[in-house]
């Protein structure tokens, strides 16, 4: 049994409202899919830097929404999200995915890139 204070509970609600991590959520459990197919010479390397790169963009983008000031997480999450576009590119061209899935990541990870480019636009006019 896995015990959550309210202020986790609170916490965990208010980012589930935010349309960017239903998205990033959503597209993590597409990835995690589909990097398990990767051939095993390079589920170890290329597979393992997708997964970390998108867990650590939801991460991100959780703890922008807790912080008053947000840029500085947001900003890092652009940084991980085009770390992530490359990564799929070089699946594509490796192989590891179809051109359909690489449709669909890059679909995702543009409208991803658009969202967090829109909130990190919001949070620079508060300054």
């Amino acid at each position: 049994v896995i015990l959550v204070s309210k202020n986790m509970r609170s916490m965990m609600k208010n980012v589930g409202k935010l349309h960017i991590f239903k998205r990033l959520f959503a597209f993590s459990k597409w990835l995690l899919h589909h990097t398990q197919k990767f051939p095993k010479s390079h589920r170890f390397s290329v597979a393992v830097k997708l997964e970390n790169t998108i867990l650590e963009i939801i991460e991100l983008v959780a703890t922008a929404n807790m912080r008053k000031y947000k840029i500085d997480a947001l900003e890092q999450a652009d940084e991980k999200l085009l770390y992530l576009k490359i990564l799929s590119r070089l699946s594509y061209e490796m192989r590891f995915i179809n051109i359909k899935s690489y449709e669909y990541a890059s679909k995702e990870l543009s409208e991803t890139g658009k969202m967090l480019g829109k909130w990190k636009q919001q949070q620079k006019s508060i300054k």
